[in-house]
């Protein structure tokens, strides 16, 4: 009977927040940009970068064709072995807007340091050498803050390889948490962004330096967020295809679960009661779904209890990716969608408690 009670309670708290997550979606609105004449000041673009050689070229050539040009972009190489800074050094004679720095310390959170540092505007956006933004990327970021000046600017993000069954879940997945992020951000509880798409001012950055815990070898963006968010700051999700930047999903199971355990690794040191609220309920109806499980092993009724919270959870996680489908270019949700919700309750119980009891791997 308590393991009955705490089914429903766990449900409902889940129900009540993927309808915060959708309100907050349909909160924000759709943003595009009035074009660059509007725009007169100079934006930072800062790229962490190890052994990225096979990378690093596409995205400074999609950079150098950006429809906006004041900006700087400062790449720091992260001690690479390969040959990723001298393909950056090259680019320097075809595009004399690099900024190329080597970094004395280690680490991806230590790279951005060293690169922001050293950032001459008051804009910074940040992304990794492996991403490929849209052409009016920085054209979008640069006119929004300008219309709507923020401390933190959450861009979207999208994975940009879909070939197989796998890429396609991963996609989907991806999304999810994409979608999480915008709707969190319009419903005024802002609980996650991604690096890979981020944009805040230099001084905001400085003044939260204490609070990014330089002891956790990732999260400077969620760690930034809790700060400015601490400090009552504007964050926001811009909501514009024009914003895009795509990203490489993991090729192998065995890379997925590491990059997983990274984001997972930091969430000890979360101090925000939203986000700690948020993964709790996550976690706890996806353990109350094994343990269901693991019953119907001595009673069979057990079963009904978790075909029950299945389709109760799915049913709400697909109506979700059902809203933002259209943004985040998803197709067959119900489909795929049906198949992650089988393997989700195992995924996410183990990335939790395997990344606070063994420590994730290091970046690269």
């Amino acid at each position: 009977m308590v393991l009955i009670i705490s089914a429903i309670f766990i449900s409902i708290l889940y129900l009540l927040l993927i309808l915060i997550f959708i309100l907050g979606w349909k909160n924000i609105f759709s943003y595009e940009s009035t074009g660059i004449i509007d725009i007169d000041f100079p934006v930072s673009v800062v790229v962490p970068c190890k052994n990225e050689q096979g990378n690093i070229m596409k995205l400074i050539g999609i950079l150098a064709q950006q429809s906006y040009q004041n900006f700087e972009l400062i790449i720091i190489n992260d001690h690479s072995t390969d040959s990723t800074r001298h393909y950056i050094k090259k680019a320097q004679k075809d595009f004399p807007n690099i900024k190329l720095i080597d970094a004395v310390g280690h680490g991806k959170k230590n790279a951005l340091k060293e690169g922001i540092t050293q950032a001459n505007s008051t804009l910074i956006i940040t992304t990794d050498a492996d991403c490929m933004p849209s052409y009016h990327w920085i054209e979008s970021i640069a006119s929004y803050y300008k219309r709507f000046p923020s401390d933190l600017i959450i861009g979207p993000i999208g994975l940009s390889d879909k070939d197989d069954l796998f890429s396609r879940i991963q996609a989907l997945e991806f999304s999810s948490l994409a979608g999480t992020a915008a709707g969190a951000s319009g419903a005024g509880m802002p609980i996650l962004c991604n690096g890979a798409n981020l944009a805040f001012t230099k001084k905001v950055w400085l003044k939260s330096q204490k609070d990014l815990h330089n002891e956790e070898q990732s999260g400077d963006d969620i760690f930034l967020l809790e700060s400015i968010k601490k400090a009552g700051g504007k964050i926001r999700f811009l909501k514009s295809e024009a914003a895009f930047v795509k990203t490489k999903p993991p090729k192998t199971i065995r890379e997925f679960i590491n990059q997983r355990r990274r984001w997972a690794g930091k969430s000890k040191s979360y101090s925000d009661w939203q986000i700690i609220l948020t993964a709790t309920i996550v976690l706890a109806i996806s353990l109350i779904s094994l343990i269901f499980i693991g019953m119907a092993f001595d009673k069979w009724q057990y079963i009904i209890g978790f075909i029950a919270i299945f389709v109760f959870k799915y049913s709400i996680d697909t109506y979700f990716l059902y809203k933002v489908r259209r943004f985040f270019q998803l197709d067959n949700i119900w489909a795929y969608s049906f198949i992650l919700s089988l393997v989700y309750p195992i995924y996410i119980v183990f990335i939790a408690f395997s990344s606070l009891l063994i420590p994730p791997g290091k970046w690269k």
